[in-house]
This record gives structure tokens, C-alpha cells and sequence, in this order.
């Protein structure tokens, strides 16, 4: 019996758009080899350096600052970095004001201090404040731990208490399913438009 449910944040609560972000790094920014750090599961170099805590979001916008044309600004990197976040995703919130009454709810997340500061804003903004409605969330950047390497899912597992198959994990990674599988978690793997409802009946 599921008793903890622990949600992915980017791709499953909120909506990303890699491109976009690529694009305005591009055209504003001048950061031409913008792709060379950015993936929409698991990001390269210094950003990957940032969402495991490595380095801080001034280390990170200086940076860019290197990457970009003379003259761009620490305001329009952000600006930049913030095309990334599209908006949050309505079904999946519904779906956490149903569920929230019965489970304990958890995030569990490859990310840095900017993008959580902006989410946690708009779950506010949305009526879901992060407090009330999430025991815990587990962030990459302060445990200085990544998915899909297994020691993230232990550190969850024992930050919530509860036996792993009692847990269950929805992502849109399938290396971090995987992952959470061989750490004895039951998952879900999110894909835009599915019933997760469903889904959600099928392992419950």
C-alpha cells in the first residue's frame, strides 16, 4: 500500500521548454554554445555544477557572463535561464488537492536555488503553498546528490521513513524510473497527457 507519494518537479509539476530557453540564450545573451549545458533531464558542466550544489547562483551568472556577448547583464541571464519555466502543469495540481488528504507528499528533484525560488513562488501564486501541501522536498542542489545515482533515492527513502515499496515516485525520466525501481520504489513514469489517475490505481 502506497502511503508516500514523491513527485518530480520539472517535466511532471512544471512545465519546461528547453528550446525556448536555448533560444533566448542565444538571441539575448549571445551564448551561442548554450547547447553544449542544457538538457532537459540531466544538465552538463558548470549548469550541471549549480543543480548539485557545486558552485553558487553568482558563480553560475558569472559564468554565463563568460559564455555571453560583452555587455549582457546578471538580470538578462536570469531572464534567460527563466524561458526554461513555462508554467505549472493544472492536471498534475488537481491531482495533488485530490490526493493531498491521504498521502504524505514529497518532491523529489535534479535542481538549483533559481528554478526552486520561481516554483515554490508560483505553487504560492497557484494556491498550493509548497509548506502545506509537501512534507519535504529533496533538492539535488542541497544534498549535493543527483538522480539517477542510487544514493539519492536511499537519502529519500530515509528522509521519509517509510519501507520503499510503500513509496511511490512519478518522473518523466526514464533512467530515473529505473533508478527508483532498483531502490525497490514503486514509480510512475509521466508522460504529458496521460491519465495519471489511472495510473496512479494501478500501483496504489
Amino acid at each position: 500500500m502506497v502511503k508516500a507519494v514523491v513527485f518530480d518537479m520539472g517535466g511532471v509539476l512544471l512545465l519546461l521548454d528547453i528550446n525556448k530557453c536555448i533560444r533566448a540564450f542565444k538571441e539575448k545573451a549571445g551564448f551561442e554554445d548554450i547547447e553544449d549545458y542544457l538538457n532537459v533531464y540531466h544538465q552538463k558542466g558548470f549548469v550541471g555544477e549549480l543543480e548539485a550544489g557545486n558552485i553558487t547562483a553568482d558563480e553560475f551568472i558569472a559564468e554565463c557572463l563568460r559564455h555571453s556577448r560583452p555587455g549582457t547583464t546578471a538580470q538578462t541571464v536570469l531572464d534567460c535561464f527563466e524561458e526554461f519555466l513555462v508554467g505549472l502543469n493544472e492536471e498534475m495540481l488537481a491531482f495533488i488537492r485530490e490526493i493531498a488528504p491521504r498521502y504524505d507528499l514529497y518532491i523529489l528533484s535534479n535542481n538549483n536555488s533559481l528554478s526552486c525560488a520561481r516554483f515554490i513562488q508560483m505553487m504560492e501564486d497557484a494556491g498550493l503553498p509548497f509548506d502545506k501541501y509537501f512534507k519535504k522536498g529533496f533538492f539535488s542542489f542541497q544534498l549535493h546528490q543527483l538522480k539517477p545515482f542510487p544514493e539519492i533515492y536511499r537519502t529519500t527513502v530515509d528522509g521519509i521513513g517509510l519501507p520503499p515499496e510503500e513509496i511511490l515516485f512519478i518522473d518523466d525520466s526514464p533512467a530515473n524510473i529505473a533508478a527508483a525501481q532498483a531502490a525497490g520504489i514503486r514509480t510512475i513514469l509521466y508522460r504529458q497527457g496521460m491519465d495519471i489517475r489511472k495510473a496512479f490505481s494501478e500501483v496504489d
